[in-house]
This record gives structure tokens, C-alpha cells and sequence, in this order.
């Protein structure tokens, strides 16, 4: 019993509110945000999750296993994807929907895949992206907010989807 007290009161420190990361972030942080280092500019989707710890050795051992995860500048996580402890993601990073990372990552790579793999480099990515014609410009009121962590609000959120739409329409022909 004192065991089974043991690991929910552990659980309750590591699924702490993380108070250190940007307004506006949608990512989870682990409980012990001491030890998630995130650079600046960072952006994360919703569903996103960064851990520093697994309990998975807990049940076996007794014990925890915690180690620190690093988070680059000019980091982009994408929808779901989970970073594992004691993982390190260089700068300029761009890591896709539902990615699972577990190990040095490094700067200006594409990671996609579970596991997550480094698939091309972002110049690569952006590449392909403009090869195929559907990059467009955002609005500067939107821009100047990017990588802030400062929340849009629902004017300039309606402001960029009708922007947006009628470039993508304009250039589609629609």
C-alpha cells in the first residue's frame, strides 16, 4: 500500500501545471519542467507532449527514470507528437504530427515517424513545399506575433483564415 502511495504521489508532482513555458503554447510539459529546457521561438500543436521522466521502470524497479529534454530555437512540434526524456532536438527543428522522438535530433531536420527518423533537412522541406505550390504569405499582424508564445486573438485568427483562403482560392482558381 505505501508503495501503490508512493507512485500516485509521484504522478501528482510530475503532472504538475508547468508555469516556465510561453502563454499559448499547446504543448504538455512533463511535471518536473526543471528539467525541460525549451529555446526561444518555439511552436507546438495542440495534442503535443514533452516528458523528462518514465515511470515504466517503476512496477520492475522501484525507481524512475528521469533525464533532462532539450528543445532547440525556432522549434516546431507538430499535432500529437511526444518527446521522450531525455531526448535533445537541435535548433531550427521541424518535428510532424504524431512523431515520437527519443534521441539527439539534429539542427535543421525533418522528423517524421514512429520512431521518429529524420526524413530531410528544413531547407529540403521548405523546397518541396514551394516545388509543389502551396506556401503562402501571412498577414504581418500575424507574423509579428509568430514564435512569441502571445495567444492571437479571435479577430486576427478570422483575419488570417479569410487571407489566407482567398490566396489559396485566387491561386486555385476556385
Amino acid at each position: 500500500m505505501l508503495f501503490i502511495r508512493k507512485i500516485k504521489s509521484l504522478f501528482k508532482i510530475m503532472s504538475g501545471v508547468n508555469k516556465n513555458y510561453p502563454k499559448g503554447m499547446n504543448s504538455t510539459v512533463d511535471g518536473l519542467s526543471e528539467l525541460v529546457v525549451i529555446g526561444s521561438n518555439f511552436i507546438s500543436a495542440p495534442g503535443s507532449i514533452i516528458l523528462a521522466h518514465d515511470a515504466s521502470t517503476i512496477t520492475h524497479s522501484g525507481k524512475t527514470r528521469i533525464e533532462k529534454t532539450i528543445i532547440g530555437d525556432d522549434v516546431f512540434l507538430g499535432a500529437n507528437s511526444v518527446i521522450l526524456a531525455g531526448t535533445i532536438i537541435g535548433n531550427g527543428c521541424i518535428i510532424g504530427a504524431g512523431a515520437i522522438v527519443s534521441k539527439v535530433i539534429p539542427p535543421n531536420s525533418v522528423v517524421v515517424g514512429n520512431p521518429g527518423k529524420v526524413v530531410m533537412t528544413v531547407s529540403e522541406y521548405i523546397q518541396k513545399c514551394e516545388d509543389r505550390n502551396v506556401l503562402y504569405d501571412l498577414p504581418p499582424e500575424v507574423l509579428k506575433k509568430h514564435g512569441t508564445g502571445v495567444r492571437y486573438t479571435h479577430q486576427e485568427i478570422e483575419q488570417m483564415k479569410l487571407h489566407v483562403t482567398a490566396l489559396y482560392k485566387k491561386r486555385n482558381k476556385e
